[in-house]
C-alpha cells in the first residue's frame, strides 16, 4: 500500500471518529477528557473498515510482551505499545507490519516534538512497520465548545521522516465542515 493511499485511509477513519463519536471530544459536566488510548479504539474500529481484511486493527497491543531494548528506550524509560497497530498477528517483519500509530490528543499538554516522532520510529524500526504516524489532535476546550486541531507526521520504514514537522490532517474549509457535522450529529 502506498503512503498517500494509507494517509487518506487514516483521514477518512479520524473523520468518521470526529463525526460519529463527537461527544466523546466535546467537554461535558463532571467528564475528563478522553485518553489517548480510548481515542485510538474508536480510530482503529473506524479504519478497521478501510483496511482489507488480511490485516488486524489492534489498539495498544502488546505483541509477545513487546519489552522495548535499551536501544529502543531513548531516556531509559520503558515505552509501553503504540496506540494502534495494523498488522498480520503472529507474524513478523514488514512484509507484516504496515502501520504504527501514536496519538496524542490534549493541547495543553506539551507539544509532541523530535523525541516523539523519534520513538515512534525506534519502535517502527525494531519491529519492522513499513510507515509511521504521530498524530496530535490538538484537542482545547472551554465551558461550552470543542476545538480539534489535527497535526500529523509521517515517516517510512526505508526513508524515516516524510515532513520536518507536524502538518494539518486537514485545510481549515475542510476541518470546518468536519466539526459542524460533528457537532450537528451530536445534538440530535
Amino acid at each position: 500500500m502506498l503512503l498517500a493511499d494509507l494517509q487518506a485511509r487514516v483521514r477518512i477513519a479520524l473523520t468518521t471518529t470526529l463525526v460519529d463519536e463527537w461527544t466523546l471530544f466535546a467537554p461535558s459536566a463532571g467528564t475528563s477528557r478522553p485518553s489517548a488510548r480510548t481515542i485510538s479504539f474508536h480510530l482503529g474500529w473506524a479504519l478497521r473498515g478501510s483496511i482489507e481484511k488480511t490485516w488486524d486493527v489492534d489498539a495498544d497491543y502488546d505483541r509477545s510482551g513487546m519489552v522495548l531494548e535499551s536501544s529502543v528506550r531513548l531516556d531509559g524509560a520503558t515505552h509501553r505499545p503504540p496506540h494502534l497497530i495494523v498488522h498480520q498477528r503472529g507474524r513478523l517483519g514488514p512484509e507484516h507490519n504496515l502501520l504504527l500509530v501514536e496519538l496524542t490528543a490534549d493541547a495543553t499538554a506539551a507539544a509532541p516534538g523530535a523525541a516523539d516522532l523519534a520513538v515512534a520510529r525506534a519502535i517502527q524500526q525494531r519491529f519492522g512497520y513499513r510507515y509511521a504516524v504521530l498524530l496530535d489532535l490538538r484537542l482545547a476546550d472551554d465551558a461550552t465548545t470543542a476545538d480539534v486541531l489535527p497535526h500529523w507526521q509521517w515517516a517510512t520504514l526505508e526513508d524515516g521522516a516524510v515532513t520536518d514537522e507536524p502538518v494539518p490532517v486537514y485545510t481549515d474549509e475542510v476541518l470546518a465542515s468536519v466539526v459542524a457535522r460533528a457537532r450537528r450529529g451530536a445534538a440530535r
